[in-house]
C-alpha cells in the first residue's frame, strides 16, 4: 500500500475484495509473530474452513486483554 501509494479502497479494488477484508488482513499483520505462525500452520484450505473469522477475532481480543493487563501492572 505504502510503496504503491494506495488507499485501502484502491487496494481492495485491485484485489477484488471489500475494503473491510483489507482491514482484516492488515489487522492480521499486526499480530505477534508467534500467533501469525500458529495461524500459518493451520494451512491454506479453500475447500473447507479451518478457523473462522470469529475465532480469529476472539484470539485478537484475548491478546489485547493480555497486553492491557501486563501494561497496567
Amino acid at each position: 500500500m505504502v510503496r504503491d501509494n494506495l488507499t485501502r479502497i484502491q487496494l481492495a479494488e485491485r484485489r477484488r475484495v471489500s475494503s473491510d477484508r483489507i482491514t482484516q488482513w492488515l489487522c492480521l499483520l499486526k499480530l505477534p509473530g508467534e500467533k501469525k505462525r500458529e495461524i500459518e500452520a493451520l494451512g491454506d484450505y479453500w475447500n473447507r474452513q479451518i478457523i473462522t473469522e470469529r475465532a480469529l477475532r476472539k484470539t485478537r481480543r484475548n491478546l489485547s486483554q493480555r497486553d492491557n493487563i501486563t501494561t497496567h501492572f
